[in-house]
């Protein structure tokens, strides 16, 4: 079989200095590679190189570390697999040299034949104004390791076929089973926004938070209120797809009565893959409604919001616990059913732009 090489282009300042060695602050990329070695030790640090083309079995392409999640190599040492950020599949026959990495105890130079795989990772938010969190949730290591913000727990949950890649699956036995700090929430204004797809669930959504999807605990190892839901009647009289901020108040897709799953999401694909989004600013939320409304949920990239009974008046930010959580599926109240999350983010401003949503 024909080998093709992999060149790995160094950036500018490393390759004016001649040296195989990349120093973190003159890295071009924000980014650093997490090698999972054949004998089971990890090692993590900052790369020299943007890019590198990668002869597939149709074209030779020129990847851009920063578009590539994962690289497997395969049992034969030569051919790798690439995951791409996008959600694209790229396979390619490859003769990789030694990867050089800048890590906490130096410079560090692995051979291929000791990978098994590697990780890109942004480590901070360059490119994306506002993003103060971002994780994947693909994997144990996704959950621990935050794109952007800090790391979450995980304490349930398998992981399944996401929406990009793999998502974390939960059962309605399993509340909280992934949390994060509750401080990365911004509390003047802001957006959470993340993917599900809920399995197994009845045609009758019933009054109560059934499910809450997101939520915040008061501490540690706690379950908490639900700030997103799907409720027939939240108490407020808003029904449909819910959202509750102590501060702010409260709101739904319409006004509380029977309600179907179907209708709260505005779709009869309820067990599709759908993108959620939770909008809030105290000082109202520009182009919805008369923009004086605080709240409001998106689906899909639509405003879903349409009642906001129970606002507290005057508003204010929405403050967290300190010490709390905000944790996936909470205050269940089913039997059965399931949920898959994938792909939560937070941005530190009042996001009605949701275009960019197929985009991981």
């Amino acid at each position: 079989m024909k080998r093709f090489a992999l060149w790995l282009t160094m950036t500018a300042a490393v390759a004016m200095a001649g040296s195989a060695w990349a120093e973190p602050e003159k890295a071009a990329l924000n980014l650093r590679l997490e090698l999972n070695l054949v004998d089971g030790s990890r090692i993590i640090g900052v790369p020299g190189i943007e890019a590198g083309p990668v002869q597939t079995p149709y074209a030779s392409v020129d990847v851009p570390l920063a578009q590539i999640n994962t690289m497997t190599m395969g049992a034969d040492r030569e051919t790798a697999v690439f995951d791409m950020q996008n959600g694209d599949k790229l396979t390619g026959v490859i003769n990789l040299e030694p990867i050089q990495l800048m890590t906490a105890f130096g410079p560090v130079s692995i051979g291929v034949e000791h990978i098994k795989q590697f990780d890109v990772v942004v480590s901070g938010g360059a490119g994306r104004k506002g993003l103060v969190f971002w994780n994947r949730l693909g994997s144990e290591s996704e959950v621990r390791n935050s794109r952007v913000g800090p790391d979450g727990k995980l304490s349930a949950g398998r992981f399944v076929p996401g929406r990009f890649g793999k998502g974390i699956e939960l059962n309605m036995q399993e509340p909280f089973g992934v949390t994060f700090p509750a401080e990365i929430v911004p509390a003047a204004a802001g957006c959470i926004e993340f993917w599900a797809k809920l399995i197994d669930f009845p045609q009758t959504l019933p009054w109560g938070e059934k499910p809450g999807l997101v939520g915040v605990s008061e501490k540690e190892n706690a379950t908490g209120g639900p700030c997103l839901h799907f409720n027939g009647n939240d108490g407020a009289a808003n029904g449909g797809l819910c959202a509750r901020l102590g501060t702010i108040g409260s709101a739904g897709t319409a006004q509380y009565g029977s309600w179907t799953y179907a209708l709260a999401l505005g779709t009869d694909a309820v067990s599709d893959w759908h993108h959620y989004a939770l909008v809030w600013n105290p000082a109202g939320i520009p182009g919805v409604a008369d923009g004086t409304r605080g709240l409001a949920v998106f689906v899909d990239g639509r405003l879903n919001t349409g009642s906001w009974s129970g606002a507290v008046v005057p508003p204010g930010p929405w403050t967290l616990p300190s010490g709390g959580r905000l944790g996936l599926l909470c205050h269940q109240g089913m039997p059965s059913g399931r949920v898959v999350f994938d792909n939560l983010k937070i941005w530190n401003y009042a996001k009605t732009d949701f275009g960019d949503r197929t985009e991981e």
